[in-house]
C-alpha cells in the first residue's frame, strides 16, 4: 500500500523556531528552518512515504470563517518577528525537497488538509497527517492517521490510527469532534462555545445524544445526567446559536483539490540543499546527509571539518575542528585509577560526573571509572591533585562529592555561558551548538532504565562520548573566549569562585525544625481563619486554589465587574485581585492575604525541614550559569526568594540558627547598584551625594516632589523616591512605575522627567548602552563580561523596548554581581584555612557568615574592611552594613 505524508507547516515551524531560539547567521535567524529539516527527516525515517504535501496557512483576515464570526482567531498574538523572515527560506526549502506546496484562500491548512487527505484515501493510499491540532482528528478514516507533534514518547510523534485513539486523546469519536468544539469552543482560536460548559460535561452528552441536535432535541432531560443542573441547561438554550456556530467553525472544510499522485512524489535536490544549507550554515546537516560527499556519515566517530559555523551568542567558528577516530576504553577500579591516568601527566584530561561514576578522556583513551569503593575513591584524590590539566563540564559537582582538584584549566560550562549568555544548559546541548554533534541523551538510549542496573561498561560508553565532545569543543571554546577578551573575566572570577561556592554548599546553613514546626501550625491556624471568611463572603465553599472557580464565585455569584479575561475565562492573577482590592472588595484582600501565606507555607515552611541533613543543616545549590546578568542564583533550596520586608519573610529567617556558641554575621553592600551607576556613569550629582554621605533617597525625592530648602522630606515622599531610583536601574517604564506607585501614567513620566534633570549624565549612560548593544549585538559590565541583547534591533517596539531595559539593566546589575564574586573570592582566601569563621550564603547584595561568638566583632571589622577595600572605583567608595545575631533575621 502506498503511503504519503501531509505537513501541516505553521505547526512545525513553530515548534521547531521554539526549539532552536538561538540559531542564527551573522545575517538572519536559522533555528526554525534548522528543526524544521530535522522534523522532516524524522518524518521520512519513520514513515517512508511516496508522497509528501504540505499545507500553509492564509492571513487570518482572508478566511471565510472571519466572515461568519469577526473573533475567530482574532486575539492570537503576530508570528515572531523573526519566524517570519524565515518563512520564505522553509518555502525554498521544501521546493529542494521537491516538495508541493498548498495555500487556498479563504482556507486554513486544517481545511486543505483534510481535502488532501480525503482525495488521497479514496485512492486507497494510507495517510498520515502531521499537525499539532488534535481537532484535525475529525478526519480520520480507514486510511487516514494523525501524528500529532509533540505528544509521544520522548516528545516525539503520537499517531493516532483508530476511533479508540481519538477518544482516548479526546473523550470523542471523530465525528463528533466539531459537535464537542460545539459545546466547549476553543479559546485558542476564539470560538466562543457555551458558557460554563467543558470537556468533562460536554463528552457524557454527546455519548448519550450523539451530537448537538440531539442534545436539543432531549433538553429537558439532560439534568438527568450527572453534574448537569439547571443553569447549564439555561446557557445551552441560550447559547443554542452559537453552539451550532461554533460547530460550524471548527468543522473541516472539504474542498475540491483534483490533485494527482505524480504532484505529490517528491526527491529532493541534493545540490540545491547543499546551496541552501551552506547558506544557512547547517554544517551538521550537510554531513549527516552526505552531501557533499555522497554518503551519510556516524556524526562523532569520524573526522569532519567545519569552516564558518552558525552564529551563537558571540561564536564565530572560523577555524577548522578534528573529531578523532574512536578511541579504546577501558573500565579502572582501585589503584589502577592513579597507575593509569598518572603516566599522563603532561596530557589534558576531560572529566565528566555522572550519576554513579566519572568519565576521563585523554587523547586518545577514553576511561570510566565507577568509584564504588574508598580504595578508587583515594586513587582519584591523587590523581585530582597531580600536575594534570583537567577541563569538565561543572567542576562544583566533583568537589561537593568530596574531591580536591589541584588544576581546574576550564569549566566548559561557564565558557559556553559566558560566551552565549544561556542559562543551565545540559552539556548535550553545549556541545550541539559548539561543536554541532548530536549526543543522545539518556532517556533516548536507557528509556525507563535506572542507571544503577546498567553494567559498567555500558554506562561508562555512554557517558565519554562527553568527555570525548568537551575534548573537541575545548580549542574552540578557547579561542572563542580570547577572540571576545572574556579568558580574563573566566580565570579571575569565575573559575576561582567554583571552590568558594563548592565550600559553602558543603558547609550549609542551619536550621531549627521545631521551630519551622511551630510557624507552620501557627500559618495553618491563620490560613483556615482566612477560608472561613472568604468562604463567608463568597456564600458558600469552593476550591480557592482554583482560578476557573474562584472566577465564578467573584465575577458570576458575587456580580463583581470582571476586570480582564484568559484564553480560560475570567483572570483572577494577583493584579486583578490587586485592582479588586483597591475598589474596597474585601474578599480580594482575604484572597491575596490566603495565597501569600499558602505559598510561604508551601514553598519554605513545610519542604526546608525535610531537607536538612543529620546536622540539621541546608544545603542550597548555588548556580553561576542561572542568570544572563552574571547574578547568581539559588536552588534545591531557593533561598534568595524569601521574602525581604514582610514580617512572615523575617519569621522563615529566625528559623536560620547559628550553632551553640556561635552566631550568624550578615555583612551586605550599602545601595551597591545605585554606587555602581554612579561610578559608571560619572554624574556628579550622584557622585557629590555620596563622597558626602547625603542620603540619596531624600535627595532624589526634593527634586521629584520639588521641595523648598527648608521642607522636610517625608516617609513617603522618600519611599517613592527609592522606587524611583531603582526603576532607572531596572529599566521600568512609565507605566510599570505608574503601577508600583499607583499613580497615573502621566506623574510617573514627570517623575521620570525629573529624576533624569537631577542626574542627567545618567540619562546620557542609558543612551550609550543601547546604541552600544544595537551596533554590536551585546553590552559589557564595568569588569568585560558580555551579555547577548536579543532583539534590540527588532522593528517590534515591544521587543525592542524590553531588550533596551535589559541591556541597562545588565551593565549595572551585572558590575554589582561581579563585585560581590570577586569579594567572595578575595574572603575565601583569607578564611580557608581558619575553624572559627565560614562564609555560608550569597543572597543578592548579603553575605551570611557563621563564626565562633567570641570572634564575631573581630572578623566583622576584617570583613567589612576587604569588602570595602576589594574594589577601587574612581569616584565612589563602597559602604557596607553589618549585624551580629543567633538567626538570619537578626542579622537584617
Amino acid at each position: 500500500m502506498k503511503k504519503a505524508v501531509l505537513l501541516d507547516v505553521s505547526a512545525i515551524m513553530y515548534r521547531a523556531f521554539y526549539g532552536n531560539l538561538n540559531f542564527k547567521t551573522k545575517n538572519e535567524p536559522t533555528g526554525a528552518v534548522y528543526g524544521f529539516v530535522n522534523t522532516l527527516l524524522s518524518i521520512i525515517n519513520q514513515f517512508e512515504p511516496d508522497y509528501i504535501g504540505a499545507a500553509f496557512d492564509v492571513k487570518r483576515s482572508t478566511l471565510r470563517r472571519s466572515e461568519v464570526y469577526k473573533e475567530y482567531k482574532a486575539k492570537r498574538d503576530a508570528a515572531p518577528e523573526d519566524l517570519v523572515v524565515q518563512i520564505p527560506r522553509i518555502e525554498e526549502l521544501l521546493d529542494c525537497f521537491g516538495i508541493e506546496r498548498f495555500k487556498i484562500d479563504g482556507y486554513e491548512a486544517d481545511d486543505v488538509l483534510g481535502s488532501l487527505a480525503e482525495e488521497l484515501s479514496a485512492k486507497g493510499i494510507e495517510t498520515y497527517v502531521i499537525t499539532g491540532d488534535k481537532d484535525l482528528s475529525q478526519i480520520l478514516d480507514k486510511n487516514i492517521n494523525i501524528a500529532l507533534l509533540g505528544k509521544g514518547d520522548g516528545g516525539g510523534l503520537k499517531v493516532l490510527r483508530t476511533e479508540e485513539d481519538v477518544v482516548e486523546q479526546l473523550g470523542v469519536k471523530p465525528n463528533m469532534i466539531p459537535d464537542l468544539f460545539g459545546l466547549i469552543g476553543d479559546t485558542s482560536d476564539g470560538i466562543p462555545g457555551v458558557r460554563k460548559i467543558g470537556t468533562k460535561k460536554a463528552v457524557p452528552m454527546l455519548e448519550k445524544y450523539g451530537n448537538l441536535e440531539g442534545i436539543y432535541e432531549n433538553i429537558d432531560s439532560l439534568t438527568e445526567l450527572p453534574g448537569i443542573g439547571k443553569s447549564l441547561v439555561t446557557n445551552l438554550v441560550e447559547d443554542k446559536e452559537l453552539a451550532f456556530m461554533s460547530r460550524d467553525l471548527a468543522t473541516i472544510e472539504i474542498v475540491p483539490l483534483n490533485i494527482t499522485e505524480e504532484q505529490l512524489k517528491y526527491k529532493e535536490d541534493d545540490k540545491k540543499l547543499l546551496e541552501l544549507f551552506k547558506k544557512l550554515e547547517f554544517k551538521s546537516l550537510i554531513k549527516k546527509m552526505g552531501l557533499e560527499n555522497g554518503a551519510e556519515t556516524p556524526v562523532i566517530n569520524n573526522t569532519s571539518k567545519m569552516s564558518e559555523g552558525m552564529q551563537l551568542g558571540l561564536f564565530s567558528f572560523q577555524a577548522p575542528v578534528e573529531i578523532e577516530e574512536e578511541k579504546a576504553f577501558e573500565v579502572l577500579v582501585g589503584t589502577e585509577i592513579e597507575k593509569k591516568l598518572l603516566k599522563r601527566i603532561d596530557e589534558k584530561a576531560f572529566l565528566y560526573l555522572g550519576e554513579k561514576g566519572l568519565a576521563v578522556s585523554i587523547k586518545n583513551k577514553d576511561y570510566y571509572l565507577p568509584l564504588e569503593d574508598d580504595l578508587s575513591k583515594d586513587s582519584l584524590k591523587k590523581v585530582l591533585t597531580s600536575d594534570i590539566k583537567f577541563i569538565s563540564y561543572g567542576f562544583k559537582n566533583i568537589l561537593r562529592k568530596g574531591y580536591d582538584i589541584k588544576n581546574m584549566d576550564l569549566d566548559t560550562m561557564l565558557a559556553y555561558h559566558l560566551l552565549t549568555s544561556q542559562t543551565r544548559e545540559e552539556i548535550e546541548v553545549m556541545l550541539k551548538n559548539v561543536i554541532e554533534e548530536d549526543i543522545e541523551k539518556y532517556t533516548e538510549v536507557f528509556a525507563k532504565t535506572k542507571v544503577l542496573e546498567l553494567s559498567n561498561e555500558d554506562y561508562g560508553k555512554f557517558l565519554v562520548k562527553r568527555t570525548r565532545g568537551m575534548l573537541v569543543a575545548y580549542p574552540e571554546l578557547l579561542k572563542e573566549l580570547e577572540n571576545n577578551n572574556l579568558l580574563e573575566v573566566l580565570q579571575e572570577i569565575e573559575m576561582p569562585l567554583i571552590k568558594v561556592l563548592a565550600s559553602m554548599e558543603n558547609e550549609g546553613i542551619k536550621i531549627s525544625p521545631e521551630y519551622f514546626s511551630n510557624y507552620s501550625e501557627e500559618l495553618e491556624l491563620r490560613l483556615n481563619q482566612l477560608t472561613e471568611k472568604i468562604y463567608e463572603i463568597a456564600g458558600g465553599e469552593f476550591n480557592i486554589n482554583s482560578p476557573k472557580q474562584l472566577g465564578e464565585v467573584l465575577f458570576l455569584n458575587l456580580n463583581i465587574p470582571p476586570v480582564k479575561k484568559t484564553k480560560t475565562g475570567f483572570s483572577t492573577d494577583s493584579e486583578v485581585l490587586e485592582k479588586l482590592r483597591e475598589q474596597g472588595h474585601e474578599i480580594a484582600e482575604s484572597i491575596l492575604e490566603y495565597r501569600r501565606l499558602s505559598k510561604l507555607k508551601s514553598t519554605y515552611v513545610d519542604p526546608l525541614p525535610k531537607m536538612v541533613d543529620e546536622n540539621n543543616r541546608l544545603h542550597t545549590t548555588f548556580n553561576q550559569t542561572g542568570t544572563a546578568t552574571g547574578r547568581l542564583s539559588s536552588s534545591d533550596p531557593n533561598l534568595q526568594n524569601i521574602p525581604v520586608r514582610t514580617e512572615e519573610g523575617m519569621k522563615i529567617r529566625r528559623g536560620f540558627i547559628a550553632e551553640t556558641d556561635h552566631v550568624l554575621l550578615g555583612i551586605d553592600y550599602s545601595q551597591i547598584e545605585l554606587r555602581v551607576l554612579a561610578e559608571i556613569s560619572q554624574d556628579e550629582s550622584l557622585i557629590k551625594a555620596y563622597a558626602e554621605n547625603q542620603d540619596l533617597h531624600s535627595l532624589t525625592a526634593r527634586k521629584l516632589f520639588e521641595l523648598d530648602i527648608d521642607e522636610e522630606v517625608t516617609r513617603e515622599q522618600r519611599d517613592a523616591a527609592k522606587t524611583v531610583n531603582f526603576s532607572i536601574i531596572y529599566g521600568k517604564t512609565a507605566f510599570g512605575l505608574s503601577q508600583e506607585l499607583k499613580i497615573s501614567p502621566k506623574e510617573a513620566s514627570e517623575y521620570i522627567s525629573r529624576y533624569f534633570d537631577q542626574y542627567p549624565s545618567v540619562k546620557h549612560l542609558e543612551k550609550e548602552i543601547i546604541m552600544y548593544a544595537e551596533e554590536h549585538g551585546y553590552v559589557e559590565t564595568y569588569f568585560k563580561r558580555k551579555r547577548i541583547i536579543e532583539g534590540i534591533n527588532s522593528k517590534n517596539r515591544v521587543i525592542k523596548s524590553q531588550a533596551e531595559r535589559m541591556a541597562v539593566n545588565t551593565v549595572i546589575q551585572g558590575t554589582a554581581a561581579e563585585i560581590l564574586k570577586k569579594v567572595m573570592i578575595n574572603l575565601y582566601d583569607v578564611l580557608k584555612d581558619k575553624n572559627d569563621i565560614h562564609m555560608l550564603l550569597q543572597v543578592h547584595d548579603e553575605l551570611i557568615f557563621e563564626v565562633e561568638k567570641e570572634k564575631a566583632l573581630e572578623y566583622k571589622d576584617l570583613i567589612e574592611k576587604i569588602m570595602k577595600e576589594s574594589i577601587k572605583f574612581s569616584k565612589v567608595k563602597l559602604e557596607v552594613n553589618s549585624s551580629i545575631g543567633e538567626n538570619w533575621s537578626e542579622t537584617k
